[in-house]
């Protein structure tokens, strides 16, 4: 993945500038990480959380979440998103569903077979133990908007390379079972392709190029500078070369890391770093786990008065559901509490009762959120200071209750429960 995100930027200056120029400058101060990048993260994301819980499903939902979440962060990434991806990101309200003709009123797939679903798939060639598994989630993770065959292709097709690559097969089984298995022509040269390629935005247009220059390639800079050069969609063509190249040739310059590592948030290097704790690529090992910071821990607000798409607020109740004050009234009246609900989801709210008894008898019931939480990581729950309002207890009495939550990456704590945990 490491490799995918320096070929993006690399091409990245030379997209809408094409250069046949094999010795291009290969960094330069406009160089930067486009939505190649972005959504190769949101794909690791997704999947390595899938791995993590055992769901081998790979819930789309979930995919759904990472990818908004990241287009959230980057809302313009240099060369910003594709107009149908930019629509199914920020303005789902558009969207129709492609068989129907009507109006979706969600995200759904549009039947894309653009190379979006192939330069963002380069983690799931690191993640699984078998050929089929990796085609598989490969497959899934185009879906959600990819879902023409050949955008689904594509994806499966990089993936394949590089699981190919990683697990020690030459240039001649890849070339060959990429041909076999999906049809791709790969016995073009990359001189007819410096010399006669052109912009082609769509997967049969795009991987095998890519494929070509890698196949033709004798190290990972060669690769790179190769892919580049034959004009076209620089940055997606690299990006997808890259990421084979890695996983072949297993080392990558200094100098491109070095360049590159500081272009990504400390999110970023964090799910950079936990791939690499998948894969073997030595530079992993000496670039990226010194400069993979923790990301900055966030806390539930002190008042909400909005959610974002997938958040929950959290919030304590009694167990006849009469949400009449304090943060129950507010998901009732706010945020779609059901009233006579005292207990779970409803709406966009999740209650935990606390008037009931002692600090004891609020513990199963914080237990079985925390379950629930980790069973739905499509959703981020917001925890109010559940029971230290008119329940009257303090944060010194609840906060403990939550201690197996600290590590639950879609439960946010309280500032006050946080500090206290850590003390403690």
């Amino acid at each position: 993945m490491l490799g995918a995100i320096i070929g993006d930027v690399a091409g990245s200056v030379y997209e809408f500038d094409n250069t046949r120029d094999y010795h291009f400058k290969f960094f330069s101060p406009d160089s930067d990480i486009t939505d190649d990048t972005v959504m190769t993260m949101a794909v690791a994301e997704w999947a390595m959380a899938c791995v993590r819980r055992g769901d081998d499903t790979f819930p789309l939902e979930i995919l759904e979440r990472c990818m908004v979440d990241a287009a959230r962060d980057y809302p313009h990434p240099k060369g910003g998103y594709g107009h149908a991806f930019h629509n199914w990101l920020f303005h789902p309200e558009r969207l129709r569903d492609y068989q129907t003709g009507k109006i979706a009123h969600k995200r759904v797939p549009y039947h894309s077979y653009g190379n979006g679903s192939a330069m963002r798939v380069s983690s799931i060639g690191w993640l699984f133990d078998t050929l089929e598994e990796t085609e598989r989630v490969a497959g899934i993770s185009a879906s959600i908007t990819h879902d023409h065959p050949e955008g689904i292709k594509g994806a499966r097709a990089v993936a394949a390379a590089i699981f190919l690559a990683r697990t020690g097969a030459d240039k001649s089984a890849i070339r060959q079972t990429i041909e076999a298995r999906y049809g791709y022509d790969l016995a073009d040269s990359w001189e007819r392709l410096h010399r006669e390629y052109d912009w082609d935005s769509s997967c049969q247009g795009t991987v095998p190029p890519a494929l070509v220059a890698f196949l033709e390639s004798e190290g990972f800079e060669d690769a790179i500078r190769r892919v580049v050069s034959i004009g076209g969609d620089s940055d997606t063509l690299a990006c997808i070369t890259g990421s084979i190249a890695e996983a072949y040739y297993r080392e990558i310059p200094a100098f491109m890391v070095e360049a590159v590592l500081p272009l990504l948030s400390d999110k970023f290097k964090k799910i950079l770093k936990d791939l690499g704790d998948w894969a073997y690529a030595s530079c992993y090992e000496r670039y990226v786990s010194p400069l993979a910071t923790p990301c900055p821990r966030r806390f539930t607000p002190e008042r909400i008065s909005t959610l974002e798409p997938g958040e929950v607020f959290v919030f304590g109740s009694n167990l006849a559901g009469y949400h009449g004050g304090g943060a129950a009234r507010v998901a009732y009246e706010r945020f779609g509490a059901e009233w006579g609900v005292g207990v779970g989801m409803t709406g966009h709210c999740y209650a935990i009762p606390t008037m009931q008894g002692g600090v004891e008898t609020i513990r199963p019931y914080v237990d079985e959120f925390i379950a629930y939480a980790r069973e739905h990581p499509e959703y981020t729950f917001l925890v109010t200071r559940i029971g230290c309002g008119i329940a009257g207890f303090t944060d010194e009495q609840i906060a403990p209750l939550f201690a197996p939550a600290v590590d639950v990456s879609n439960v946010i704590l309280p500032e006050s429960f946080y500090e206290l945990l850590r003390k403690g």
